[in-house]
């Protein structure tokens, strides 16, 4: 046993969970440690982690007490200083003024606090979509998350195709609030999530607090795609993607964790999307035009030649806005039709 340091400002949220709900959790912490879940994953040829990742989902931790699971996030703030990771030597004394700097100025504790404050976002949200209001569908939940719902709110207001998915996959969906989005507006729909094992408890606890009794199979449960269709929502490791059959997807979505991997593992991902959708099923992402953390992640290298279509790319000016401290970065909202056919119909 180790002590590690809490090195920056965290996100933590509590909840309090049934019996089951608890159990499921136990039993799924067990499975990751038994199964040495972690450093399978790591050494993935295709799908491990950026670096980057690595280190926020090693301060990633799920606390438990007799009535209550804590859940602690270790991905930083956006303009957060991190200091003391390469140790205390004279290279991290700029580093430390920034970051004091920061925090007396006022003005970055004044900014982090609007970027969670409900009413500062919707008005904010507004400056962009005057015509625009929260879904009565998510009156109750929203505000529990509002940062990532006004940007799936945007994401959603930006789509060109707007059917409602039946069957639906996202890689890296995080606390899932783009999931509880949709399921609002189509109680029947299917999902299927890819993701690191820290961050799917995050998602298995908020979308039990926003839907009670939703059916969710976790990692160590899934079985056949077929057993599994009783499940309204399936969390898969990036080492389960081959769970996953071809042509089944109507929608797959990506918001702000491709800017997060290293560009090979982007383009493997678009592949194994791609694989996924139906002919006529849209992939959206939203991310940066350039990663502000990944050297050679920009737009323009995504590969979206299986999708036998030019991406629709345009601003996501509120996105944007969230982020525009920083200068120079721009969330681009990147929407593609799969115009690939199915083999049968090459045939013929």
């Amino acid at each position: 046993m180790k002590f590690t340091v809490r090195d920056k400002t965290m996100f933590q949220a509590a909840f309090s969970p049934t019996r089951e709900e608890a159990r499921t959790l136990l039993d799924y912490v067990r499975f990751l440690w038994e199964e040495e879940v972690g450093a399978r994953i790591a050494a993935h040829p295709l799908y491990r982690p950026s670096d980057l990742w690595k280190h926020w989902a090693g301060q990633t931790f799920t606390g438990f007490s007799l009535d209550t699971i804590l859940l602690q996030g270790g991905h930083a703030f956006p303009s957060s200083v991190e200091v003391g990771l390469g140790g205390e030597e004279a290279g991290n004394t700029s580093r430390w003024r920034r970051c004091l700097g920061a925090l007396f100025g006022g003005k970055e504790a004044a900014r982090i606090r609007q970027g969670r404050d409900p009413v500062q976002l919707q008005r904010r949200f507004r400056n962009f979509y005057p015509h625009v209001a929260v879904c009565p569908e998510h009156e109750r939940w929203y505000a529990w998350h509002p940062n990532p719902y006004f940007r799936c709110l945007e994401a959603y207001v930006l789509r060109e195709k707007k059917p409602l998915p039946e069957q639906m996959l996202e890689v890296g969906a995080g606390a899932c609030v783009n999931v509880a989005f949709y399921r609002s507006l189509n109680p029947s729909l299917r999902t299927t999530i890819i993701d690191l094992p820290e961050t799917i408890m995050f998602g298995y606890c908020f979308l039990k607090s926003v839907f009670p009794d939703i059916r969710i199979l976790l990692p160590h449960e899934v079985g056949s795609w077929q057993a599994d269709e009783r499940a309204d929502v399936r969390f898969l490791l990036p080492t389960q993607v081959d769970l996953v059959p071809d042509d089944c997807m109507d929608f797959c979505f990506n918001m702000s964790s491709f800017q997060e991997m290293t560009i090979d593992t982007v383009n493997h991902y678009l592949r194994f999307m791609a694989r996924t959708l139906k002919p006529g099923g849209t992939l959206l992402s939203v991310n940066l035009e350039t990663s502000r953390y990944l050297e050679g992640n920009t737009l323009n290298h995504f590969d979206f030649s299986r999708y036998h279509a030019t991406p629709r790319v345009q601003p996501a000016p509120f996105g944007t806005d969230l982020v525009g401290h920083i200068h120079g970065l721009r969330m681009a909202h990147a929407e593609v039709v799969n115009s690939a056919q199915t083999p049968e119909a090459a045939r013929h």
